[in-house]
C-alpha cells in the first residue's frame, strides 16, 4: 500500500513549485516580490516562512496584507499537507542571501558568509560583496579579493554598516 501512495503523491519538487507558484501569484496584486519562502519544522511545528520586498521596503501592513492574500489561496488550493503557520516578513536589513539575484542586489556591501570548505583556513568570513561572476561571488577580505563558488557558501547574510546605507 505505501508504494501505491508514494506513486500517486506528487513529488517535493512538484509542491515546491505550486507553493512558489502560490505565493507569487497571492503577491502580485499588491506589488510586493517574492524575496524568499521556505517551509520547515520549528519545534514540532511546521512553519511557512515568507519574505517579501518591494522598492522602499515594506511596513506591517504590508505583511498582514500579504499574509492575508496569501492565507486565502493557500487554503483554497491546500498545496501543503498537513498543519502549518505562516509568518510573513521583511528580509530586513540584516537580510539573508539564497539565490544568485540577492548577492547582486547586495553589490558593495558587508555581508557573512559560512563555507561549506574551508578557504585560506577559514570556513566563515566577513567580506565586503565586490562582484557576482557566473556561480561565484568574488569577495574583499583584509585588502584581498577571492573568488568563492556559490556552491561552497551554505549561509550568508548582509552586515547592517550604517555607512553602507
Amino acid at each position: 500500500m505505501a508504494i501505491l501512495r508514494a506513486s500517486i503523491m506528487p513529488p517535493a519538487k512538484m509542491i515546491r513549485e505550486k507553493i512558489d507558484n502560490l505565493l507569487r501569484e497571492a503577491l502580485r496584486p499588491f506589488g510586493y516580490e517574492l524575496y524568499h519562502w521556505e517551509l520547515k519544522w520549528q519545534g514540532r511545528k511546521r512553519v511557512l516562512l515568507v519574505y517579501i520586498d518591494r522598492p522602499g521596503g515594506v511596513t506591517l501592513n504590508d505583511c498582514v496584507r500579504a499574509s492575508r492574500a496569501i492565507d486565502e489561496l493557500l487554503e483554497s488550493e491546500d498545496p501543503i499537507p498537513g498543519p502549518y503557520l505562516l509568518e510573513v516578513s521583511s528580509p530586513g536589513v540584516e537580510r539573508g542571501l539564497w539565490e544568485k539575484w540577492h548577492y547582486e542586489r547586495a553589490l558593495g556591501k558587508t555581508i557573512k558568509v559560512d563555507l561549506a570548505e574551508p578557504i585560506g583556513g577559514k570556513k566563515r568570513l566577513r567580506a565586503r560583496l565586490q562582484r557576482v561572476v557566473d556561480d561565484a561571488v568574488e569577495l574583499e577580505v583584509g585588502g584581498e579579493r577571492i573568488s568563492v563558488p556559490l556552491g561552497n557558501i551554505l549561509r550568508a547574510h548582509v552586515v547592517y554598516v550604517p555607512e553602507e546605507r
